[in-house]
């Protein structure tokens, strides 16, 4: 194979102040990288950080031809520094994987061979045995995963590993933002994709500090109501809009049909709340109405002009044309 055949995965690592473990997560990529398959890179996006970890992927672009750097202007978070990777990537295949060395490398190609046999089309890893903190992380990660399966009706287990391996085309354009990484396998499955899982390692943290904790519980809640609002009303929202003003016009002519009743059947012709509770319902009613018309017009303009990323890339290191040999 050599060096112009095209590249079968891209792996993307997000980092957020890794420096202790950049080196270490390297050398274990190496030794997976020959039995990939195929030509392969590594994207190592540095998400804002301040302890030298920059220094680091500068050093290892130099050392490594297969690998590439992008640095962020500012922290922008986890989900954005994998829609930078995503959007770098040029393997068929693109990989997630962590930078503290909690996921293991030696699953991507386990991950891989239900892809590249054609039974999937997005595979997550699912840390069975996880080695973390109880109360801080691995309970507001299985609740997380329960609300988001029950939801969505997707059968896997451990929607917050970062460890997945997807063919790019199903990645590439999903819109990503805020926290919404752990949705990519949602997402991926409403374009049609064939979501698997694959139990992988899970080991504990030896170097660095955790960035998450049971602060992201309220952000899962958020971005849960979020992407069920898109999935299901994202491109039409005014049917969404519209149950809800058909549902209040409908209250409103009810309470109007009692007003009417009392005053010419019973001849009852007096100030009754029923009277506002009318206006209420219709004037509710026009609003969802009008709310469903404008959300209508984003949509379109959406469409029309594309959207804008939520990161900014400041620096590249690695040559985008010839970061990749074959590692076999």
């Amino acid at each position: 194979m050599n060096e112009t055949s095209p590249l079968l995965l891209s792996i993307v690592v997000p980092i957020l102040n890794e420096a202790d473990n950049i080196d270490a997560l390297l050398h274990e990529i190496e030794e997976v990288l020959p039995s990939v398959g195929g030509r392969s890179e590594v994207i190592l996006v540095d998400d804002g950080s301040r302890d030298g970890s920059w220094e680091k992927i500068e050093e290892a672009s130099r050392q490594y031809r297969w690998v590439r750097g992008l640095r962020f202007l500012a922290n922008r978070g986890q989900t954005a520094a994998m829609v930078a990777g995503i959007d770098a990537a040029r393997g068929k295949l693109v990989a997630f994987l962590d930078a503290d060395l909690q996921n293991d490398p030696h699953d991507i190609p386990k991950l891989m061979a239900p892809v590249l046999e054609g039974r999937a089309d997005l595979v997550c890893g699912w840390r069975a045995h996880r080695e973390d903190n109880l109360l801080l992380r691995t309970f507001p990660s299985k609740l997380a995963n329960l609300l988001i399966r029950s939801a969505f009706r997707i059968e896997v287990h451990d929607l917050g590993c970062t460890l997945k391996v997807g063919r790019k085309v199903f990645l590439e354009d999903i819109q990503l933002y805020g926290e919404m990484h752990r949705f990519i396998p949602v997402y991926a499955q409403a374009q049609g994709a064939r979501i698997a899982e694959e139990t992988v390692n899970h080991r504990p943290r030896a170097r660095g500090v955790s960035k998450y904790g049971l602060g992201r519980i309220w952000k899962v809640l958020v971005d849960l109501l979020t992407v069920k609002m898109l999935n299901s009303y994202g491109s039409k929202p005014a049917y969404f809009f519209g149950k809800i003003g058909l549902t209040f016009f409908g209250l409103g002519l009810a309470a109007f049909a009692l007003t009417a009743y009392r005053a010419v059947i019973l001849g009852k012709v007096e100030a009754t709340p029923m009277i506002f509770i009318m206006l209420l319902m219709f004037i509710t009613s026009l609003i969802c109405m009008m709310s469903g018309l404008l959300a209508e017009i984003n949509i379109r303009v959406l469409h029309q002009v594309g959207s804008r990323r939520s990161y900014r890339v400041i620096e590249e290191v690695g040559d985008p044309q010839a970061t990749s040999v074959d590692q076999r």
